[in-house]
């Protein structure tokens, strides 16, 4: 058996070495000529920001609207049920077997748009989740600074 693998081997070497494609001398001999620009491009400006007011950035960054914010229905990982409170704020109750970032594109946020309500200062891109844990989706930006209580206490899990 081992001697018919190393002849089928060699023969396959023997053919690969062998066989060489067709030699064109026309293709050798007159090389297609290579275009060349006419106009060298020139870096264009990039446009100023309009009105970047950080101030007001500041005061909006603590606020949103939670309709804003839809649930995209459970699937694999992210399985766990999902509630409204009065204010229209998302609570999720974590599951067995869910994945943060699977919660994430649930509600389409990202890691830092998830808040929890038994940690301080919150959600962050090192944090683990475990069931019966509640996370509530926001539309915070990456940078906010939002002193608690954020959302309003009336969890819809609790009541």
């Amino acid at each position: 058996m081992l001697l018919c693998a190393l002849s089928l081997g060699l023969a396959l070497t023997f053919a690969a070495c062998s066989s060489s494609p067709p030699e064109s001398s026309e293709a050798q001999d007159d090389p297609a000529p290579r275009p060349t620009p006419s106009v060298i491009a020139e870096p264009t400006g990039v446009p100023a920001p309009a009105n970047d007011s950080s101030d007001e950035h500041d005061d909006t960054a603590a606020e949103f609207d939670p309709a804003q914010i839809e649930d995209l229905g459970a699937r694999e990982g992210a399985s766990g049920e999902a509630r409204h409170d009065a204010s229209g704020f998302w609570y999720y109750e974590v599951v067995s077997g869910d994945v943060a970032s699977v919660i994430c594109d649930r509600f389409d946020r990202r890691w830092w748009q998830l808040e929890t309500l038994d940690a301080e200062p919150g959600f962050d891109c090192r944090s683990t989740i475990y069931p019966g844990q509640i996370l509530i989706p926001t539309a915070y930006a990456e940078d906010h600074n939002v002193d608690p209580p954020w959302v309003p206490s009336d969890n819809p899990f609790t009541g």
